[in-house]
């Protein structure tokens, strides 16, 4: 493969990185940054490779290190001789990603189950039902996946 063609592979799969990590709920260029930092070949990224390799301004970068920072996802640190902030993804962030995105689970099933207790009409419960009994049935999936996750990683 040519390294053009090695690098729009490439391209082509952090974006498809960054639309999964929006689907969890991060803004767009927040979950682009993330995903460039996860696909970093070294231990991190400097705020101008993120700015050269993501094609935008180094405002959206700081916006988005602040979301990240303040997360505790990712981590800045310095390296010897530059004068530029570095990025690094932090370990354990895929597990705190998808307890996010199950914790909104709990979100909706809270208010499917409030939404029951007011609607009237036999249709509404109906649709409320299915809503409320499968965000139920996740949730409760999820807990059992994340013990068997902490099991596998104690072993």
């Amino acid at each position: 493969m040519t390294s053009d063609g090695s690098s729009k592979r490439r391209a082509a799969l952090l974006d498809r990185l960054a639309v999964m990590i929006e689907g969890v709920g991060f803004p767009r260029t927040t979950a682009r940054v993330y995903a460039a930092l996860t696909m970093a070949e070294g231990e991190g990224l400097s705020t101008n490779e993120l700015v050269e390799q993501l094609e935008t301004s180094k405002a959206s970068i700081t916006n988005a290190m602040q979301l990240l920072v303040g997360t505790a996802l990712v981590e800045r640190y310095r390296v010897r001789g530059s004068r530029q902030a570095h990025y690094r993804i932090l370990k354990g962030t895929w597990e705190q990603l998808l307890g996010r995105k199950f914790k909104a689970m709990s979100v909706v099933r809270k208010t499917a189950e409030e939404a029951l207790e007011i609607v009237e009409s036999d249709l509404a419960r109906e649709r409320l039902q299915e809503m409320y009994d499968i965000y139920t049935f996740f949730e409760e999936e999820f807990e059992h996946v994340m013990e068997r996750w902490s099991e596998r990683k104690r072993s």
